[in-house]
């Protein structure tokens, strides 16, 4: 079935939302964070500096106290901001990493927000039109927190938990908003209660790494990203990512049961394994690599595809109604 204007505009939101979270794995496993130390400008331009010796140095002076006393409320030693500090942590590589990630908001804002119009115009699904869009606006205000709080690990872990929410409207606005029940898609073969065993291992996954990245954040932040090739010597040791490692088995198996029960017809059965075999494959990469820097990107992108996926198969997992298709 041919899609509407609303559900076009909620698959080019999960699209830009994922190419956003990918950004966002680049920024953390570069060290990027605080490539830009204010926002909404960067270096107290709009346009970042291509050098430390472009960037105005009185103008962010002006500004330090503010800076002090954000840093301050969000649990970071005030001292450590200081002119000379700033000079000494520039990074042009880091700066623009940082800059990128956040242009590559605004597309986000933009489709969400015209998502939201055609939703209120068309009253289809207004009310979670307006939770899509609020949830950029407050992921935004969360980024400003990350920024303010030096990073902290708990702040960044919200931030991209809020991602992954975004995730899931999107994606039922995109399967529910073609009308009504009779045009939503279905997928034959599981059920929803058999769906969602794949859907909480996935998320009980996610909830884990999110876990191991804080770890690795950590280590990044007291050795710098140069010690990388080291991380997994501690990483490995801790409970959680032994558990992690092992219970990927489990979503490997649940996505072959389900594929079976379905008989592998559709695109979505096969798109889930395939991305699960392949962040299998990431998975034992980054055991070996020291947890390479490119992987660990595709690892955390990949994950948000599959957590839209899989919600959206357990969306479309019910028997087949009258006027309805397969997906």
């Amino acid at each position: 079935m041919r899609k509407n204007g609303v559900q076009r505009l909620a698959l080019i939101s999960i699209v830009l939302l994922i190419v956003l979270i990918f950004a966002g794995a680049i920024v953390r496993v570069s060290g990027s964070g605080l490539g830009c130390p204010d926002w909404p400008t960067c270096w107290g331009e709009l346009i970042p500096p291509a050098s430390v010796d472009d960037v105005d140095f009185d103008k962010l002076e002006d500004r330090i106290e503010r800076y002090r006393k954000s840093a301050e409320r969000f649990g970071r030693d005030p001292d450590e901001i200081t002119i000379e500090k700033l000079r000494e942590e520039y990074d042009p590589i880091q700066t623009w990493i940082e800059f990128i990630n956040r242009l590559l908001a605004l597309p986000v804002l933009l489709a969400n927000l015209l998502l939201m119009i055609a939703c209120l115009r068309t009253r289809n699904l207004p009310r979670l039109g307006i939770a899509a869009f609020s949830l950029v606006i407050l992921s935004a205000l969360t980024g400003i927190v990350v920024v303010a709080s030096g990073l902290r690990a708990g702040v960044v872990t919200i931030h991209m938990a809020l991602a992954f929410l975004q995730l899931f409207i999107l994606t039922y606005i995109y399967w529910a908003g073609g009308g009504g029940r009779e045009s939503r898609p279905v997928i034959k073969g599981p059920s929803r209660a058999q769906v969602m065993i794949l859907l909480a291992c996935v998320m009980i996954e996610w909830a884990m790494g999110s876990q191991i990245r804080e770890v690795t954040d950590h280590l990044m932040m007291e050795r710098g990203v140069e010690s990388r090739a080291s991380w997994i010597d501690e990483v490995s040791t801790t409970w959680i990512y032994l558990i992690h490692r092992s219970f990927s088995w489990s979503i490997f198996i649940a996505a072959i049961w389900l594929g079976y029960k379905a008989k592998w017809e559709g695109f979505v059965p096969r798109f889930i394994l395939g991305i699960v075999l392949s962040l299998m494959v990431m998975g034992v990469i980054l055991s070996f690599s020291g947890i390479h820097a490119a992987v660990q990107v595709l690892h955390v992108g990949l994950a948000g595809s599959l957590v839209s996926a899989v919600y959206y198969w357990w969306l479309a997992a019910k028997p087949l109604e009258e006027g309805g298709k397969r997906a």
